[in-house]
């Protein structure tokens, strides 16, 4: 279903041929990818390792991703918005702006370094007693910084070059496969946890070697700097929108890893680790948006350059509907199934309930606001941007230290929700108020009232069977009640449009 948003919103975009081919292999590699994530994080991870060790995986990956924000210094945000300007097309060149990029995430890794091993001592002192294996593997937080900077750096570069669906191939592919095969080779009791921890650092950082060897095999690496483009007013846009963009990067990473350091700082890494898996399947509402978010910044980057105000209205109001309306779906389904989970994760996870329900309303919340970030991000308005996230993160973290003492884990997702919540309400009220743009009306609300519905009359269906059963079960029949339901809504055309063309193909096919 999400394919099909790609497709809808082409018809008003040029490169709608690379499009469409990016938006294919995007979607079927997330899909591909989900199923192997949910191999690995739902079923194996919490069956194979401790809490205490998934939290400590957990809180590596949450420091490495705040510092590799740092190091990156808003770089991606300039590449989507100024690589245009040094493309040469007599050469097919961008005259070193990939060298530019490198030399800004090296000067921001040294820093990143700096201030790793400045807090080392006092984070590794404050976590021996509760959570050790954290303060044992403390210093992997180094290469996983570096090597994630340069990935980020480079796949940035990869997008704006049309070929985003190579990043989600190594993310959601390769990385994944990786860490399948090792939780694979501690079930048959090959390697213990020790080992595990450095090839889970290795699958992480090995994306990067792959695809800067991709950009090589498609003659992209051109670091040769052309110095003679690079003006007085370029330069100061440039470091403007760096700073911006440094600020924006910090700020989001920071809220969406904020929750899993503040937990551990409360209570302690097994924590973590239950926030962690029971957090993973609240996030399964989002993945629909996944490779819109990898596609949708530089289609909205090219309808602003080309001042194509329809294709931004179509891209937004679509996305907006058709993200919405997937997302209810998919949290309708998990909650339906919310009994079935604990009989795939062990009884001890059981603490971590409500966050599956909390974290997917939460991502409900942004599938709604559609692609709200790109519209702002890549307007005139974009410092803006800086704002709604520097406001969100101090949001996160008030509120955090609020309902973390009163709930625990329960309580950083609570404070996740509200945060998430005010967050988008903002931005929704400021793209209609700077643009004229506003696709919400009463048929959101009226989508939102049958899912409620169809929950309150699937749970009470007296189903009495094995679990798998049960859950094919009862996901058929809600996705059923819930497209019976909203198919002739004007909301659900373009979604009802597309279930009808693969019905068809998929007729064809078997005729």
């Amino acid at each position: 279903m999400d394919l099909y948003l790609y497709f809808c919103i082409q018809f008003s975009i040029r490169d709608v041929g690379i499009i469409k081919k990016q938006a294919l292999q995007s979607s079927v590699l997330l899909y591909i990818g989900t199923l192997i994530g949910f191999l690995t994080t739902g079923l194996l991870a919490p069956n194979l390792l401790s809490e205490s060790e998934i939290g400590t995986l957990r809180l590596l990956m949450s420091y490495s991703a705040i510092f590799m924000s740092i190091s990156i210094l808003g770089i991606s945000t300039v590449t989507i918005r100024f690589i245009p300007q040094f493309y040469n097309k007599k050469n097919n060149r961008h005259n070193g702006f990939l060298g530019i990029a490198l030399l800004v995430g090296t000067l921001g890794l040294l820093v990143s370094i700096v201030l790793i091993l400045a807090i080392k001592p006092t984070i590794v002192s404050n976590n021996l007693d509760k959570s050790p294996q954290f303060a044992r593997y403390f210093y992997l937080i180094l290469p996983l910084t570096l090597f994630q900077t340069y990935y980020s750096i480079l796949d940035s570069y990869n997008n704006a070059l049309y070929r985003a669906s190579y990043g989600v191939f190594l993310r959601d592919f390769v990385q994944r496969i990786f860490i399948l095969a090792a939780l694979t080779l501690v079930l048959v009791h090959l390697i213990d946890f020790e080992i595990y921890v450095y090839v889970y650092v290795a699958a992480i950082c090995f994306p990067t070697l792959l695809i800067f060897l991709h950009l090589i095999r498609h003659n992209a690496i051109d670091i040769r700097i052309n110095t003679a483009m690079l003006n007085k007013p370029l330069i100061s846009s440039m470091v403007s929108v760096s700073i911006f963009g440094l600020l924006n990067s910090f700020s989001n990473l920071a809220v969406l890893q904020i929750d899993t350091i503040m937990v551990n700082m409360y209570l302690d890494a097994a924590a973590v680790g239950i926030y962690t898996i029971t957090f993973f399947f609240g996030t399964l509402v989002f993945i629909p948006a996944k490779a819109l978010n990898k596609i949708a910044p530089t289609l909205i980057a090219k309808a602003y350059k080309e001042k194509d105000a329809e294709a931004i209205r179509d891209i937004y109001y679509k996305s907006c509907g058709n993200l919405y309306l997937v997302g209810t779906l998919i949290l309708l389904g998990l909650l339906v199934n919310l009994d079935n989970v604990f009989h795939i994760i062990p009884d001890t996870y059981e603490p971590g309930r409500y966050v599956i329900v909390l974290i997917g309303i939460a991502n409900l919340i942004k599938m709604a606001g559609g692609t709200n970030d790109s519209i702002i991000t890549y307007s005139k308005d974009y410092k803006i941007t800086t704002l709604f996230l520097i406001l969100l993160g101090i949001l996160v973290i008030s509120l955090n230290f609020v309902f973390i003492p009163l709930w625990g884990m329960t309580g950083a997702a609570f404070a996740s929700l509200l945060s998430l919540l005010f967050y988008n309400l903002g931005k929704m009220i400021f793209i209609w108020q700077r643009f004229g743009l506003n696709p919400y009306n009463l048929q959101y609300l009226v989508v939102l009232v049958i899912a409620t519905g169809i929950y309150i009359g699937v749970s009470l269906l007296p189903i009495d069977m094995h679990f798998i059963a049960e859950i094919m079960l009862d996901s058929m029949l809600t996705t059923l009640l819930f497209y019976l339901a909203i198919r002739r809504m004007p909301l659900a055309a373009d979604l009802d449009l597309a279930i009808k063309q693969v019905y068809a193909k998929v007729m064809g096919i078997l005729r």
